[in-house]
């Protein structure tokens, strides 16, 4: 009884397998002489229902039955690429191709050329998908795209699809997803700028002040004479409000850069902040030698001159009408500032004749050096641009 159980079970086995085989032989014929995929796609669709159940075939069979899925499911997406639902497709196909090139079985070769193929359709989906501004979905896509080129069958190190995917995650706003793929990039070159900057500014968007600097540090041991990392640090500083530690980062900034304006602007500003008018003062006249055009240089030196004069203006309002000399000296400092920060702003309105606010500051000031002509002309200016 038991011998005619198993001789049973062995036909039953027998005629399954065959079924399968038979079934995996249609989806072939279909695909690759009828072309016809829709048939195709049943056929392999019923074998894979058996193989799910429990089904199981030879290792020839098998990789015969897994690149055929794959070819079958990519035709399908290559035919319907332009929906989204189409990239399950791909899925299957990718799933399918890996499965059989890991084994190295028949078709394993033909199978590991299709891989490249799937990585690239989706790149493709991912750069359509950054163009709708639909950066999580890219975010996926990319890393599909990475999963291929980093599985066992390719062996690829993908660094330009990690760096996609560090900027897709940082614009959807998943930060901590940035900073994992940057921190794996920077594992894997410590000298690219863009790696660290990524990382940086993924902790910046986190709010962790911590491991911001602690990034920003390791940037500059890696990479000391960068420009873009030491801008990272000098903004920073001027975000945390650490004066001192800006200084000392900026007067990095000034000697990799010294040509640039608007490094030798912060570094005025932040001597003014530490209260250094000299250094300050330099460092205004520094950005306008290299940049005459610069707006914002002569706003702040002009500023210097002007902040001179609040604490004595105040002195001057404290005397008593008897102390009639003390207030001549006092009206001299005042007026001495006042004619040293004139022609920075009128440098200023020369650079933008519409500001309202330097015509109101130059109407004041010229009022207060007596000089009616100019201060009515301002006035008038003035007067114009409010019509």
């Amino acid at each position: 009884m038991m011998k005619k159980i198993i001789y049973l079970f062995a036909i039953f086995l027998f005629f399954d397998v065959t079924a399968q085989k038979m079934e995996i032989t249609s989806a072939v014929i279909a695909l690759d002489n009828h072309k016809d995929l829709e048939a195709a796609q049943k056929w392999i669709d019923i074998a894979t229902d058996k193989i799910n159940k429990g089904g199981v075939l030879k290792p020839k069979v098998l990789s015969k039955y897994n690149h055929y899925q794959g070819l079958i499911y990519l035709k399908k997406f290559q035919a319907d690429v332009n929906s989204e639902l189409s990239f399950d497709y791909l899925e299957t196909a990718t799933n399918a191709f890996l499965k059989d090139a890991i084994a190295e079985a028949s078709f394993s070769k033909k199978s590991n050329a299709q891989l490249p193929v799937c990585a690239y359709l989706y790149q493709e989906g991912a750069y359509k998908d950054y163009e709708s501004k639909d950066f999580k979905s890219a975010l996926n896509k990319f890393k599909s795209t990475i999963s291929i080129n980093s599985s066992s069958a390719i062996q690829k190190i993908d660094t330009f699809n990690m760096y996609n995917a560090s900027l897709m995650a940082f614009q959807s706003g998943d930060y901590n997803e940035s900073v994992k793929w940057s921190n794996k990039l920077i594992d894997l070159d410590s000298k690219d700028v863009r790696f660290h900057i990524r990382l940086i500014d993924a902790y910046d968007e986190i709010g962790s002040l911590d491991l911001q600097l602690e990034a920003i540090k390791n940037a500059r041991k890696c990479i000391p004479q960068s420009k873009e990392i030491i801008f990272s640090e000098v903004n920073y500083y001027l975000a945390t409000g650490d004066s001192k530690l800006l200084l000392e980062s900026l007067d990095n900034a000034v000697k990799s850069d010294s040509l640039n304006p608007i490094l030798h602007l912060v570094l005025g500003n932040t001597y003014n902040q530490l209260g250094d008018f000299e250094k300050s003062k330099d460092s205004f006249e520094k950005a306008i030698f290299i940049d005459s055009t610069y707006f914002d240089a002569y706003n702040n030196l002009a500023g210097l001159y002007l902040d001179k004069t609040i604490d004595l203006i105040d002195k001057k309002n404290a005397l008593s009408f008897k102390q009639n000399k003390l207030d001549a000296s006092y009206k001299r400092q005042i007026d001495n500032l006042y004619n040293q920060a004139l022609p920075h702003l009128e440098s200023c309105l020369q650079l933008d004749p519409t500001n309202i606010s330097i015509i109101r500051v130059l109407k004041e000031i010229y009022y207060k050096l007596d000089n009616s002509k100019k201060s009515i002309e301002m006035k008038k200016l003035e007067d114009s641009l409010a019509d």
